[in-house]
């Protein structure tokens, strides 16, 4: 019986080495990728999961997100807890999520690590993804990425209701005025139409790179897999038009968290059918090692992706080149790791974790000149959120 004993004993430690040979594998023990060059631009895309600021936004149904303390002393907190939530399990989450300042810099804190563990001080351009205001976003640029010098800063509030935003840091200077742009949505059926309508728009923001040329982001956040493949085929489809329309020689990067899973990719080619005539699809090009950015029930997809624009391609005209062999997921920060594999999404009651998505990385190099320096520069200031946009009138059916 011992002999047996020993060798169960022996087949367990086999094992458990076996899987966490697997994770650390998949996790590197380090960052790969040579220092960033001097002409080298870096690019980052990264869904924060659910920033909110801890304070009520006027037009935000945000009540989720909000001290518990806060929400136990207001009956009008509760009361829109259970107006704005169509779940048992949603009017739960908000009537006990406990959304404080000290829980929101732990998470602030960890997200910074992580932003700032990437070429030492932070991507030169940061894409962000589920940010709810200006409120928050000032407060992680100023209070924890000083690092970065981040010196733009744009955020433009949408039609999210939840108060859902997308936002865009820089080192370099803003050229002209950032845009949020609506969907030109065609539902197929009359009640998909306010939804779409409340969907989350494109940000785009220009800046002028080192050379002097400018090079235009293009932030997104698609519809999630709750809503149906049609609407992310239509604004996939509106993004290649967004991206054409610069010209076939502008230098622009289109990403975010598009929300096409890796089964819907199999059935309906988003990506290889609409995406790719704008260009570049990351996935595509690059990161061949790389399993995907989002994990869910142990599938992995790329959720998050970037559209490179023909003129940054090795044919383009493009002053600056998308580098594909600096295509990255970032997963090498133990804050932001889960069993050694998988992203660790904030846990609310230990405080700690970063978001369930991995960040997309990558980098353009200098081949030439400026060919269309700008000119002015839009003020290095902060920018400021634009007003809500006017809801279209309903139509009334009969």
């Amino acid at each position: 019986m011992k002999i047996l004993r020993v060798s169960i004993q022996s087949l367990f430690v086999a094992h458990l080495v076996f899987s966490l040979g697997c994770a650390v594998s998949f996790r590197k023990s380090e960052w790969q990728l040579p220092p960033k060059g001097e002409d080298e631009i870096s690019v980052m895309s990264f869904n924060v999961e659910n920033l909110f600021d801890t304070v009520k936004t006027p037009g935000h149904n945000d009540e989720t997100y909000l001290p518990l303390s806060l929400k136990q002393s207001d009956p009008k907190l509760r009361a829109a807890c259970d107006a704005n939530n169509d779940s048992s399990y949603r009017r739960n989450e908000c009537l006990g999520t406990d959304w404080t300042p000290e829980a929101l810099n732990k998470k602030l804190a960890n997200l910074a690590n992580v932003i700032l563990g990437v070429d030492g001080k932070g991507p030169d351009n940061l894409m962000i993804i589920e940010i709810e205001s200006d409120v928050v976003l000032a407060q992680l640029n100023k209070e924890y990425l000083k690092d970065a010098n981040y010196q733009t800063q744009v955020i433009i509030d949408g039609p999210d209701k939840r108060g859902i935003n997308l936002a865009f840091l820089s080192r370099f200077p803003l050229v002209g005025k950032p845009i949020l742009h609506p969907i030109p949505w065609k539902p197929k059926e009359e009640k998909d139409r306010e939804w779409m309508e409340r969907s989350r728009r494109i940000l785009e923001v220009t800046v002028k790179a080192p050379n002097g040329d400018p090079i235009t982001f293009m932030t997104a956040h698609f519809p999630s897999q709750a809503n149906p493949t049609y609407w992310r085929q239509q604004i996939s489809a509106f993004a290649v038009e967004l991206i054409k329309a610069k010209g076939p020689n502008a230098m622009v990067i289109f990403g975010g968290d598009l929300n096409i899973s890796h089964e819907e990719e199999e059935n309906h080619k988003i990506f290889a059918d609409i995406l790719s005539k704008g260009g570049a699809v990351s996935h595509f090009v690059g990161c061949k090692e790389c399993k995907g950015t989002h994990n869910y029930r142990k599938a992995w997809s790329f959720l998050d992706a970037h559209v490179y624009s023909p003129a940054l391609l090795a044919e383009g005209q493009g002053s600056y080149q998308m580098e594909p062999n600096t295509i990255d997921v970032i997963r090498y920060n133990d804050i932001h790791l889960k069993r050694g594999k998988y992203p660790k999404r904030w846990d609310y009651d230990r405080q700690d974790g970063v978001a369930d998505h991995f960040p997309l990385y990558v980098r353009l190099k200098q081949r030439s000149p400026a060919k269309t320096p700008v000119k002015d520069e839009a003020s290095a200031e902060p920018t400021k959120p634009a007003a809500p946009a006017k809801k279209p009138a309903k139509k009334k059916t009969k």
